[in-house]
């Protein structure tokens, strides 16, 4: 009688264990979004300036989904990869459901504004020859997309002598996250300046011009000091071949000789594009 009644107990636990898990797979199988997000694009290419914002690149963007509706405020910007041509890259946007379905597309972008990385000058490639030479950190470079990238720089002079003096090459090359690289050959300059030669501090030692432009060298020179750095007024005189309306580098040089008949020399780069 006892095990009778056990094998009922059993067999109605049996069938309410069943019961149980098909009422909860029936469930599961109602109430399971199977939708799938739509990240919906204009057509063409999105024309963007250089620094613009996720809500730029967003722009004509729209997500949609089955069960949650408009999910547009959900789309954000997952990476922007590099260039296929120059200028021009591919951004890739994600979007999820309240389900988390992720979904992405991508689009190509156009950087309307764009210019290749561009160098500049921490202080002159002037040294003198009694003077251990050291060039680095001078070289330095900046990029509208990416801002500062002068960890990027790599630098080396094909032909530099030690302790000789002359007019040797300093080499530099970047290259940015899109990949663009961008190049230089810089002068560097050693000579034999005197030990107590004054200084003379410019604005800057390295400039981008457009054809056509005439700066007055003059305006950048910052300051003017003696060999012990206290300022110091220096007869100045600039030497230079520059040619405006001509695309080249030149050399821009500043000589400045003090009451004791020491002159000092440094020199601006200028590159006109």
């Amino acid at each position: 009688m006892l095990m009778k009644l056990m094998r009922i107990a059993v067999a109605a636990l049996t069938v309410i264990t069943v019961a149980v898990f098909a009422a909860v797979f029936f469930t599961e199988k109602v109430t399971d979004d199977k939708t799938i997000p739509v990240i919906n694009m204009d057509d063409g290419v999105l024309e963007v300036k250089a620094g613009s914002g996720e809500k730029e690149l967003l722009a004509g963007v729209t997500a949609y989904d089955e069960k949650d509706g408009d999910i547009t405020d959900r789309v954000l910007v997952e990476s922007i990869g590099k260039f296929s041509e120059i200028g021009y890259c591919k951004v890739t946007y994600a979007v999820s459901d309240k389900d988390n379905h992720v979904v992405t597309a991508k689009r190509q972008i156009h950087y309307t504004n764009y210019t290749p990385p561009r160098f500049t000058m921490s202080r002159p490639l002037v040294f003198s020859v009694y003077k251990e030479l050291n060039v680095v950190g001078i070289v330095g470079a900046k990029d509208c997309l990416d801002g500062d990238i002068s960890s990027n720089v790599i630098i080396y002079s094909p032909d530099y002598e030690a302790a000789r003096e002359g007019s040797f090459t300093l080499h530099a090359n970047v290259m940015n996250s899109k990949g663009d690289r961008a190049e230089i050959d810089l002068p560097m300059l050693v000579e034999k300046l005197p030990k107590d030669a004054p200084q003379i501090i410019l604005s800057d030692y390295l400039i981008y011009l457009k054809k056509g432009k005439n700066p007055d060298w003059k305006s950048y020179i910052d300051d003017m000091t003696d060999a012990n750095g206290l300022e110091a007024q220096l007869e100045i005189n600039i030497e230079t071949d520059f040619k405006s309306g001509t695309a080249g580098m030149y050399n821009i040089d500043y000589y400045g000789t003090d009451v004791n008949g020491f002159t000092g020399h440094t020199r601006l780069i200028a590159v006109v594009e």
